[in-house]
């Protein structure tokens, strides 16, 4: 993956997958009307790992493209693949609070790679302790840092 440094310090880049090109980015403000669809076709509120809903809420993903906290993933002008997080600067660590990628493209890492773009600290994910989506950080290489009645904690150690 070819990667660069933008002027926000996160690497983006792209790659070549199955003849197409993916372009990982931080969302632009130009991104939030398909950033807004691709996660209203995405990601569904009877989801169990759909705790909150500020997972649905346009609101909050139009806010986090403009404080520059969303990467997205392009092909031929598409979201393919979109994830919100934040940075806590008291724990030093990120907090993945949303994602989704298109069905065409899972099972291919492309989260990971996404992911990547800014591992420059430790990736930390909650997932609701009774959802079946704990295998999916279990199968991805995930490790289950902490657990409680409610919440799993999973850390992305790449």
């Amino acid at each position: 993956m070819e990667k660069y440094i933008d002027p926000l310090c996160i690497k983006i880049g792209t790659f070549n997958y199955g003849g197409s090109i993916i372009r990982i980015a931080v969302a632009e403000l130009t991104h939030t009307p398909k950033v807004v669809s691709f996660f209203k076709n995405h990601l569904e509120r009877n989801n169990s790992a759909v705790y909150s809903e500020e997972f649905l809420c346009p609101l909050g993903i139009k806010a986090a493209i403009k404080r520059k906290q969303m990467i997205v993933a392009i092909v031929d002008g598409q979201v393919v693949g979109a994830f919100r997080y934040y940075r806590k600067k008291t724990t030093k660590t990120i907090s993945l609070y949303q994602f989704a990628i298109c069905e065409k493209y899972r099972g291919q890492g492309l989260l990971k790679k996404m992911l990547e773009t800014i591992n420059d600290i430790p990736i930390i994910a909650l997932c609701p302790t009774e959802s079946g989506f704990n295998d999916y950080f279990w199968k991805t290489g995930w490790h289950l840092q902490a657990h409680n009645p409610e919440f799993n904690r999973w850390h992305f150690n790449e």
